[in-house]
């Protein structure tokens, strides 16, 4: 059985991850990702909210084996391609990640 496909939408529709197209649309702006910026993007939505390990993330998102602080560098283009203010926010003491919506949306309003 092959993964699930579909869309994957948190913070109130702000955040849509389609994962057949491997696109992600933030508080209307689409950015398209690559396979592994999908993964990991898939793998915060999942693990939901609070700051969550490498370890945890690498044991969700990934099947292989391999030293989880490669992770760092994939999580860094994935910041970079949600735009500023940050989506992911990364606690570097702890070298833990999380997903958080930054304010309000741009119009002020949270959808219905």
């Amino acid at each position: 059985m092959g993964e699930p496909r579909g869309a994957l939408t948190t913070f109130e529709g702000r955040l849509v991850l389609d994962l057949d197209a491997r696109i992600v649309t933030v508080d209307g702006r689409q950015v398209r990702l690559t396979h592994q910026d999908t993964r990991a993007l898939r793998t915060l939505i999942e693990l939901g909210e609070g700051m969550h390990d490498l370890v945890d993330i690498q044991l969700h998102g990934w099947d292989g084996l391999f030293d989880h602080r490669e992770l760092r560098h994939p999580m860094a283009v994935l910041r970079a391609k949600l735009g500023e203010p940050p989506w992911i926010v990364r606690d570097r003491e702890r070298d833990r990640y999380g997903l958080r919506p930054p304010g309000p949306p741009p119009s002020g309003k949270l959808r219905a």
